[in-house]
């Protein structure tokens, strides 16, 4: 079962320059909406100290970030709007810098106001009701069924649509100059 600490504060100090940097988190910067940014750490070997699971999974898939609304109840509490939980053993064994920075920006990007007619919806405390972004794109592939299904395979089907409309972000050295067209609400 993973274990889990609260970030240190370089960690939100990180963030608040990634959402004062993109346009894209303004609403969320302007809104003053908290976040709660916590380490899981995976179980390791006693002997060996050896990685035992995972820190966190999605789906049955390990992830290195997990972005959550924290519910009404434990927002009056004195809990936060939002919560990021961050692979903390990647996070300081394996990331760089930027690689921090870019998770951040991506998990901040699920961070969403929930909003009527344009109108910030708030809860009973007088905070700003949150959901989450989707992601443009979510996938869901097995590399046996591409293998024997071939170009029939939604597999293959996805990944040639991704790489039609978003190659040049994804897939940079396959198609460095492709103009791309914009998809889902990502700016």
């Amino acid at each position: 079962m993973p274990t889990f600490k609260k970030c240190p504060l370089e960690v939100s100090t990180m963030a608040l320059g990634v959402l004062k940097e993109h346009q894209s988190h303004r609403p969320v910067l302007d809104c003053e909406v908290k976040i709660d940014y916590v380490f899981a750490y995976c179980d390791r070997d006693e002997d060996t100290g050896e990685p035992l699971n995972n820190a966190i999974t999605h789906q049955g898939q390990k992830a290195l970030g997990l972005t959550r609304v924290i519910p009404e109840k434990d927002r009056v509490k004195g809990m936060g709007d939002a919560e990021i939980l961050l692979d903390g053993d990647w996070w300081t064994e394996t990331a760089g810098e930027e690689e921090q920075i870019a998770l951040l920006d991506h998990e901040l990007h699920h961070v969403s106001l929930k909003t009527v007619k344009g109108v910030i919806q708030h809860d009973s405390a007088g905070r700003p009701r949150l959901k989450l972004r989707k992601h443009d794109v979510q996938i869901g592939w097995f590399a046996c069924i591409a293998e024997r299904n071939g170009k029939h395979s939604i597999e293959q089907m996805q990944a040639a649509t991704i790489m039609d409309a978003l190659g040049q972000f994804f897939w940079p050295a396959l198609a460095p100059n492709k103009i791309t067209k914009q998809v889902g609400n990502r700016k």
